[in-house]
């Protein structure tokens, strides 16, 4: 079964791309790279440049000194003199100033070029969030569709063995060709988990109780077929301990969008492997660049939900983003963080979500 315009396994890759989003390619990232080296070079040439010329009008301010004096001894005899040397004087004067002029005029090109490349940093964390939003979208989509399956809804209207095993086939094939998820689960109104996708890979799944859980609590609570529920990242000890999203909905009574409540369809989502292709793979750096960055994931809670690292994952981060959506600054270590937050897809609020990227000098 495939939902129009999406069929067959949908996993995050760099071909997918949110609307309006653009990754950095290797070409402009080597065309950055070599800008930065060439501002270097610059840079170091210049400060060359202005010792140099700053010794010399040293030395030509010292001379034209001693040879100011020797005029004024020279009397009448050595007025011309004088005052030539007095304009050598002012000429080295005037060097050293634009010797000073061009430092400053390297400083600010320098800080236009760091700026930047830190507005890029900005933009880079906006697009990997937006991707992460719209691949989430996906799932929204995918569970309130299966739900409606014809296998599905008899299974829960029944009751019986072979309806649930037809719906336990069911998930099965359908988690086949949706690989991104560990598991499809189909719960009772009372929270017992009747079927699941892979029982033989996730044996504590069907009879378990989920009663307790938000993702069952709020699917059961919605009110027609187009609502879902999602519950926030965390592992999940039925699911070998990985880090999951669970997303759900009520299966309704003859699959009807207004129909009653007869039970709760979840799909899990492998959080854990999705997320690291986004903050370890979707962002081009260079070997070295990549050795003094680090690339995260916050829900709205601010706690890390991916990290390109692995360190600190569903630990707070404090994040100085001062209410602002999209932006950087300078932390208490010197490091440059650039975040931006999802604005959404679609009717797909995106959860309040964060991209963040914490990169050394």
């Amino acid at each position: 079964m495939c939902k129009p315009n999406d069929c067959g396994q949908d996993e995050v890759n760099p071909t997918r791309r949110p609307s309006g989003g653009k990754f950095v390619d290797e070409n402009t990232l080597m065309s950055r790279s070599s800008i930065k080296e060439i501002i270097t070079k610059v840079e170091k040439r210049i400060d060359a440049y202005r010792s140099e010329n700053a010794r010399i009008s040293s030395q030509i301010t010292i001379l034209s000194l001693n040879a100011t004096i020797e005029a004024a001894r020279a009397g009448e005899a050595g007025r011309g003199f004088g005052v030539v040397a007095n304009e050598v004087r002012t000429l080295a004067s005037q060097a050293a100033t634009a010797s000073e002029d061009l430092g400053s005029l390297r400083n600010e090109l320098l800080q236009q070029f760091t700026e930047r490349e830190w507005d890029r940093l900005s933009d880079t964390a906006q697009t990997l969030v937006q991707l992460i939003v719209r691949n989430l979208y996906e799932r929204t989509a995918d569970v309130r569709w299966w739900a409606t399956d014809e296998a599905l809804v008899h299974g829960l209207e029944s009751l019986e063995g072979p309806a649930l095993r037809h719906a336990e086939e069911r998930l099965s094939l359908i988690n086949r060709f949706y690989s991104v998820y560990l598991n499809l689960i189909l719960v009772g109104v009372k929270g017992e988990v009747l079927a699941c996708s892979r029982p033989t890979q996730f044996p504590k799944v069907v009879g378990s109780n989920v009663s307790r859980s938000l993702w069952f609590r709020n699917a059961m609570a919605t009110t027609a077929g187009d609502q879902y529920a999602v519950d926030d990242i965390a592992y999940d000890g039925a699911h070998d301990g990985r880090l999951v999203a669970v997303f759900a909905t009520a299966v309704r009574q003859a699959a009807k969008v207004d129909g009653k409540s007869i039970g709760v369809l979840g799909v899990v989502f492998d959080w854990e492997t999705q997320a690291k292709t986004i903050v370890r793979k979707e962002v081009t750096m260079s070997a070295e660049t990549w050795t003094r960055s680090r690339v995260m994931l916050l829900d709205n809670n601010l706690r890390v939900i991916a990290s390109s690292d692995d360190k600190g994952l569903l630990q707070p981060f404090r994040l100085e983003h001062k209410g602002q959506s999209k932006g950087y600054y300078t932390n208490a270590d010197g490091e440059i963080v650039a975040f931006a937050k999802t604005i959404g897809y679609q009717e797909y609020d995106g959860l309040g979500w964060y991209a963040v990227i914490v990169q050394r000098p």
